[in-house]
């Protein structure tokens, strides 16, 4: 019903553009100038230099760096495209072809190796823990538990899924490849089905799941947003998204980057093809929206409301009212992924990691190092990990 009483307030909005409410005053000459209701450029601050950014909240918490003049960055584990990878305090768990491998980061020697049951064309997708147990889930929603130096399977739900999963307590929501959710109870080991969603064209990303009045925000894939109810886990319809391109000025939004996450009330839908809108879909109310006009590759979130903006030739930096900052050039031919700290940001590539001044802009070192495919960073006890598609490499000083 809102979603129907919004939709007729637009049309009585556009059906009014050509007439005129109110009284004409004699000497009144028109005017040729006109007003957008939303602006797509981006207002420059008058301050030209940011000395510092405080905690990134988004994607994921503040991964601490150290001294970034001290980084080098060395090969712990071999891993190949479609390996899991896992940490439980100085414990790594991966995943290579139809093996689980356990070792100790403290001594490399120290490993042990397990055959795991998978059929042709089967993977693991996720290995996870629930109540002090570890556990391995595959592609095939085999679910499988590491338990005193052995690997038992504990159900095989039989259905083809997606590689991104959301865990809450005893609770495992799972995606299947035909657009179905269904729920595992991790005490039971029993399934049940929860809804069906529409799966739209998009490309397999991983993103983290957030929090929205009582939703999660969830991407099955870069095309197909998903929010489920925090509660019961039903898929719900809040036309969010659909109230969104309604609105808009700037276009489509069809292709994320991440899920949308919020901020003070807010929703910030960032497309991957340069579109960003910060939208609060309660009230139909933009705060600020602006396309870059480049492809989107990363991005940062700061605990102040600070967004930073990884694109093939800059880092963007806005302020919580979407006031352009700064505007940082990096030298990256293929941007990956983006990590900031404090007064440094790091840009990494297919030829390694670029570390960049917040203040000057300028480069304070570039570690070479051939990345290949997806990257990602992880991070355990502090110290952070850079995985690709052939290896885990660990940033040490």
């Amino acid at each position: 019903m809102m979603r129907i009483i919004k939709l007729l307030c637009l049309l009585l909005l556009l059906n009014s553009c050509n007439k005129y409410l109110g009284v004409v005053d004699p000497d009144y000459a028109p005017s040729d100038e006109l007003e957008d209701i939303f602006s797509n450029e981006l207002t420059k601050s008058n301050e030209n230099e940011i000395s510092d950014i405080r905690k990134i909240i988004y994607p994921l918490n503040q991964l601490f760096i150290g001294d970034v003049n001290l980084i080098e960055i060395k090969k712990i584990a071999s891993l190949d495209e479609n390996s899991s990878v896992y940490f439980y305090e100085d414990i790594l768990y991966f995943t290579k072809k139809d093996e689980l491998i356990i070792q100790n980061l403290n001594d490399s020697k120290e490993e042990l190796k397990f055959k795991l049951n998978l059929d042709k064309e089967e993977k693991i997708i996720q290995i996870f823990e629930y109540s002090k147990e570890k556990f391995i889930l595959s592609n095939k929603s085999k679910l499988f538990l590491i338990k005193n130096g052995e690997i038992s399977q504990l159900a095989n739900f039989d259905k083809f899924i997606n590689d991104e999963i959301i865990q809450r307590g005893d609770k495992l929501l799972i995606f299947s490849v035909f657009g179905d959710l269904y729920e595992i109870n991790l005490n039971q080991f029993s399934e049940s089905y929860k809804g069906k969603f529409t799966i739209n064209h998009g490309v397999n990303i991983k993103s983290r799941n957030y929090e929205y009045e009582n939703q999660i925000s969830h991407l099955y894939n870069s095309g197909t947003l998903i929010f489920l109810n925090q509660n019961n886990f039903d898929i719900e319809e809040n036309y969010y998204l659909d109230d969104l391109n309604i609105l808009s000025s700037l276009g489509y939004f069809e292709d994320f980057l991440v899920s949308p996450f919020s901020f003070k009330g807010y929703l910030y839908f960032i497309d991957r093809s340069g579109l960003i809108s910060v939208f609060n879909p309660l009230i139909s109310e933009f705060l600020w929206e602006v396309n870059i006009n480049s492809p989107i590759k990363d991005f940062n979130f700061s605990e102040d409301g600070k967004l930073l903006i990884l694109s093939n030739s800059d880092i963007l930096i806005l302020d919580y009212d979407g006031t352009l900052l700064n505007t940082i050039e990096h030298t990256n031919e293929t941007p990956l992924k983006l990590l900031s700290e404090k007064d440094k940001i790091l840009v990494i590539d297919e030829k390694g990691i670029e570390i960049l001044d917040i203040k000057t802009g300028s480069q304070i070192n570039f570690i070479k190092n051939k990345f290949d495919g997806v990257v990602e960073y992880l991070s355990s006890n502090s110290k952070i990990y850079i995985k690709d598609n052939k290896y885990l490499y660990k940033l040490s000083e």
